[in-house]
C-alpha cells in the first residue's frame, strides 16, 4: 500500500506551523520507518524514497536528528498529537513508567501512555541520563509538561508500578489528578487508624476477589488513600534457558517473586461500591506500556530501536518521536483493517473468536501489501474511532 499520501496528510495536521522543508524531511523519515526500516540513523536514511545516493540519504537522516529547530518543537508536536488521541476527554487513563534505552544503562525513557486496544498510545516522553533518573524534580517537571500536552480541562488517572513511591503520589495529587499505584516492600500500612504493620501482613488477607480498605501508607509521612488487595490467579508460566531448564538467576527469582505476590494497590479515586473491582481493572492495563516499549525496541516484533547507537539526548528524543508518530499511524491503519475484517488475511490461522495480531503488526502488513488500499477518509474515520475507544475508557468500566 502506498502510505505516503496518508502520511503527508497526517503530518500536515500534526505539524501545522512547521517549516515545509523540515516537515518534508520528517515525513520521509517516518515513511522509512513505516516501510520496515529500523529506528537507526543509517537504516532510516537507506529507507528514504529518493533518487539521491544512499550516502546522502543517510546524511539527510543524520541532519534531521541534529536539527535544533526540531528539538525546540518537540513539545508542540506531542501537543498536536494529543489532540487526536486524547482530544477533549476529561478522565483518560494514563500509564507512566521508566525504561532503559541501551544495555549500558546510559540513557532512560520516561513515558506517559494512553490506554488503548491492547497497546498504549504514547502521549509524552522524555529522555534522561543516570543523573536525573527517578529524581523527584524530574518527576515534577515531567508532570508539568504532561499537563501542557493534555490541557487544563483534563484530569487523568495516572497508573504506575511499584517503582513509583509516595513522593510521586503526592506530586500527582498536587496536579489535581488521581493515581493508581502498586505498593510493595519496604512499606507499611495502617487501616482505620490502627497501628502500623508491614504490608506483608496484608498479603495474608488476599483472595481472587478484590477487597477495599480505607487506610494510609508510608509510616513516617502518612498518605491517606484507598487500598485494594487482590491475589491474581496463577498463569503457570515458566521461563526456560537454552538447556530447557527453568531459569534460576537472581534477577529471574526477583521477577518470579514479584509475579507471585498479591497486588496491594493504592488509589486516590473516590470511594464507591465497585471501587475495588474498578481499580483492579485499571491496573491490569499497565502491561500495555511494557508492550509499547517492546514495539519500539525489538527488531523482531517492532521498530528495531535496540540497534540504535545514538548517545546524545536531543538526537535520541527526535528518534523516539519518529517511532511514536509511526506507531500511532500503524495503530490507526491496523484498526481500519480490523474494522473492515481485512486483518484476518494476515493471520497464520483461521481463528475468529479473538484478536490474534496486534494493531501495529496489522498496520505493518497492510503497508507491505501492495494490493491493499486505504482512503484518507477511511483513515480519518479510524482516527476518531481509536480516540473514542481509548480516551473515554474510564467511563465504561
Amino acid at each position: 500500500m502506498n502510505v505516503h499520501p496518508i502520511l503527508k496528510k497526517t503530518m500536515s495536521l500534526v505539524t501545522p506551523d512547521m517549516h515545509s522543508r523540515r516537515r518534508c524531511a520528517l515525513t520521509d523519515a517516518i515513511d522509512s520507518l513505516l516501510n520496515g526500516a529500523s529506528a537507526t540513523v543509517t537504516a532510516l536514511g537507506r529507507g528514504i524514497a529518493s533518487p539521491a545516493k544512499e550516502k546522502h540519504r543517510i546524511k539527510r537522516a543524520d541532519r534531521l536528528l541534529s536539527n535544533r529547530h526540531l528539538h525546540a518543537q518537540t513539545l508542540t508536536l506531542y501537543q498536536q498529537l494529543a489532540k487526536f488521541t486524547v482530544g477533549k476527554a476529561k478522565r483518560p487513563i494514563l500509564l507512566v513508567d521508566w525504561s532503559d534505552l541501551d544495555e549500558h544503562k546510559g540513557h532512560f525513557l520516561l513515558r506517559a501512555t494512553l490506554v488503548s486496544h491492547r497497546r498504549g498510545l504514547c502521549l509524552y516522553e522524555e529522555v534522561h541520563d543516570l543523573s536525573t533518573k527517578e529524581k523527584p524534580k524530574t518527576h515534577c517537571q515531567f508532570l508539568s509538561r504532561l499537563a501542557e500536552v493534555l490541557g487544563q480541562q483534563c484530569q487523568p488517572i495516572i497508573v504506575t508500578d511499584a517503582g513509583f513511591k509516595t513522593p510521586w503520589f503526592r506530586a500527582v495529587l498536587a496536579m489535581g489528578w488521581d493515581f493508581v499505584g502498586r505498593a510493595r516492600l519496604p512499606n507499611f500500612y495502617s487501616v482505620d487508624n490502627e497501628h502500623w504493620q508491614c504490608i506483608t501482613q496484608l498479603y495474608k488477607r488476599a483472595t481472587q476477589r478484590p477487597k477495599l480498605l480505607k487506610g494510609a501508607i508510608a509510616r513516617r509521612n502518612p498518605l491517606p488513600c484507598n487500598l485494594v488487595i487482590v491475589k491474581q490467579k496463577s498463569t503457570g508460566r515458566k521461563v526456560f534457558n537454552h538447556a530447557g531448564c527453568e531459569r534460576q538467576s537472581k534477577q529471574h527469582r526477583v521477577y518470579r517473586k514479584s509475579a507471585n505476590d498479591p497486588w496491594l494497590l493504592a488509589t486516590s479515586l473516590s470511594h464507591s461500591a465497585f471501587l475495588a473491582t474498578k481499580t483492579t481493572k485499571i491496573y491490569r492495563y499497565r502491561m500495555q506500556i511494557e508492550e509499547g516499549f517492546r514495539d519500539m525496541k525489538s527488531h523482531r516484533f517492532g521498530q528495531g530501536f535496540e540497534y540504535n547507537k545514538t548517545t546524545h539526548k536531543e538526537r535520541l528524543s527526535v528518534l523516539i518521536l519518529l517511532t511514536t508518530i509511526a506507531h500511532w499511524i500503524l495503530m490507526v491503519i491496523g484498526l481500519a483493517a480490523r474494522q473492515t475484517q481485512h486483518h484476518r488475511q494476515y493471520q497464520a490461522n483461521s481463528l475468529k473468536t479473538d484478536s490474534v495480531l496486534s494493531l501495529p503488526f496489522i498496520g505493518f502488513r497492510v503497508i507491505a501489501d501492495k494490493y491493499a488500499k486505504l482512503k484518507i477518509r477511511e483513515f480519518m474515520k479510524s482516527v476518531r474511532a481509536l480516540h473514542l475507544s481509548s480516551a473515554y475508557l474510564f467511563e465504561t468500566l
